[in-house]
């Protein structure tokens, strides 16, 4: 079983994987298809995915993640970072609440939604999630919020055996990233 080292350098060298396969307008497409689907529904993923992910279990997380990875422009910005390039550490990194945060202080209006939006995730099962985060990808996509596709890969291969510390660790992020005046009392 891999250490959580070498899960974290991988779930890196996945996401510049599937940066690389968008590239190509066929292979984004292929994995485009495969947003919101089972497994079982998208066998064509598997031609590109397969490698990539071997060994390292989740392959539903991995797959979801591909697919939304393929929901991002093509742009300079989305290149896998080098080497050399500096890198937080695993935990300072943000995870999906951060993003949330980040996208509810660039766009206050949206605040509100973007914690309804977070706390309804929180609470789903894997089964109910993976179909639901093309939409919400997107959303954050939209409001100029990328996710740290690594990190959610590492929380969503962690969802099936830990889904309340993951979901906890995104809710506590959110408020933690959130100006206190940015959300009404209730």
């Amino acid at each position: 079983m891999p250490s959580r080292e070498q899960r974290h350098e991988h779930y890196d060298r996945y996401v510049a994987t599937v940066r690389t396969l968008c590239r190509t307008p066929g292979d984004r497409r292929t994995l485009a298809d495969g947003r919101g689907r089972d497994l079982d529904d998208c066998p064509a993923l598997t031609r590109l995915l397969v490698k990539p992910s071997h060994g390292f279990g989740a392959r539903r997380a991995h797959y979801t993640v591909a697919a939304l990875i393929a929901l991002e422009p093509a742009t300079p910005e989305t290149a896998p970072a080098g080497p050399d390039d500096p890198r937080p550490a695993w935990r300072q990194r943000p995870n999906l609440g951060h993003t949330f945060a980040r996208a509810a202080c660039t766009h206050r209006l949206a605040a509100g939604g973007l914690e309804r939006e977070l706390d309804v995730i929180t609470h789903l099962s894997a089964p109910t999630l993976h179909p639901r985060l093309p939409h919400i990808a997107r959303h954050l996509l939209d409001l100029g919020a990328r996710p740290d596709w690594a990190v959610l890969l590492d929380d969503l291969a962690l969802w099936d055996y830990h889904p309340h510390t993951v979901a906890r660790r995104w809710r506590e992020a959110f408020h933690l990233d959130l100006p206190a005046d940015l959300l009404p009392e209730d």
